[in-house]
């Protein structure tokens, strides 16, 4: 094993003659190089490749073209939603949408982190269903019951997304298999808890949380919390050197280990925050439906893995922002609630989102091509 990081050390230092740039170069470039003293200058053109760079820590550079098209497609979408009906595309619509959406944004930001380093996590419905259920069972609609129920939903959302990291990064086991074996069990763990039947409803506060509005009812109150929501989750990605190692081990997980990164705590914390982030997702749509039911978690199945793929992330990891995932979600809930007006059954909405993932695919593919 010393003997292949060696060599791929040694790889990754040198280089071939004629080669640009050398993995363990960009890798330096995704982690933050120092600069010396020596670089700053006030040369015009280094000045501008400093703003560029700036830009770039937020996303607007390379990925910047693919979310302008998300959310110019959302416009467009939006507007084309009122041949089905004259009340879509309304600004009152859209806020609707923004809400319904609110779900599948949260559960989506872990299914993102975890894409980006190149894994995938199937137990996001049955993390949702065990963080509704928890809820509603353990403060039984008392807000006094909430300054304890709520740490213990999101410890458990954590420690099952930890054990999902442990069972992929320890016993090597395929993240599809791990998650979607997790999956299984929580189905199985949430009858026992249940008995077949949810306990308690969701306390009034989570509910005027969720359902709440501000400015005289004009501005839903979630939709504030998203805002909040889509900035910490961009910060964490892109300012912060746990991001940046992230984005690492999804480029290259040898060449961010030889880098420093630990990649292995790095892919177990991933796995971790997506179910902290589902069980969050889950309490959420117990405030919003008032209360909890068996299966609430199984439509985001689909939906956050199409959110991601929709927003431009790559399935294959290393490349992605999350305000384009938040843009994939809202895309996603525009087309299910634009749909739900129209005589298509549920199969066929499905096909559609299917279809839609598809096309992104494609579409990425054809960018990386080009």
């Amino acid at each position: 094993m010393a003997m292949v990081a060696e060599q791929v050390e040694t790889s990754c230092v040198h280089g071939r003659r004629g080669r640009r740039s050398t993995g363990s170069e960009q890798m330096s470039q995704l982690l933050g190089p120092n600069r010396s003293s020596d670089d700053d200058s006030a040369d015009p053109q280094q000045s501008s490749d400093k703003r560029t760079t700036g830009l770039r820590s937020w996303g607007i550079g390379a990925q910047g073209k693919t979310v302008i098209g998300v959310y110019v497609f959302l416009l467009i979408l939006i507007l084309a939603s009122r041949f089905v009906s004259p009340s879509f595309g309304s600004i009152s619509f859209t806020k609707t949408v923004v809400v319904l959406s609110a779900f599948t944004i949260i559960a989506s930001f872990g299914q993102y982190i975890v894409v980006v380093t190149g894994g995938l996590d199937l137990s996001i419905p049955g993390v949702m269903s065990v963080g509704g259920l928890l809820i509603t069972g353990l403060s039984l609609g008392q807000n006094s019951r909430l300054w304890w129920a709520v740490p213990i939903v999101l410890g458990v959302g954590f420690l099952i997304g930890a054990v999902n990291g442990i069972g992929v990064v320890y016993l090597k086991i395929s993240p599809v298999i791990m998650t979607l074996a997790a999956n299984v069990i929580l189905g199985g763990v949430v009858l026992v808890y249940t008995d077949g039947t949810p306990r308690g409803s969701t306390p009034p506060f989570l509910v005027e949380l969720i359902q709440g509005r501000l400015f005289g009812g004009a501005l839903p109150k979630v939709i504030v919390g998203l805002v909040v929501f889509m900035i910490i989750g961009s910060i964490l990605m892109n300012q912060t050197s746990f991001g940046r190692r992230v984005y690492a081990v999804g480029s290259n997980p040898r060449v961010a280990y030889l880098s420093g990164v630990r990649v292995n705590l790095i892919m177990i914390l991933v796995y971790a925050i997506s179910g902290f982030c589902a069980a969050l997702a889950g309490m959420a749509l117990a405030a919003y439906s008032n209360n909890s039911f068996l299966g609430m978690g199984d439509p985001y199945l689909l939906l956050s893995l199409a959110a991601v793929v929709v927003g431009g992330t790559s399935i294959l990891g290393g490349r992605g922002l999350f305000v384009g995932v938040v843009g994939g979600a809202i895309i996603l809930t525009t087309i299910t609630t634009t749909l739900a007006g129209t005589s298509i059954p549920d199969s066929a909405r499905d096909m559609v989102i299917a279809v839609v993932i598809l096309a992104a695919v494609i579409v990425a593919r054809q960018e990386k091509l080009d």
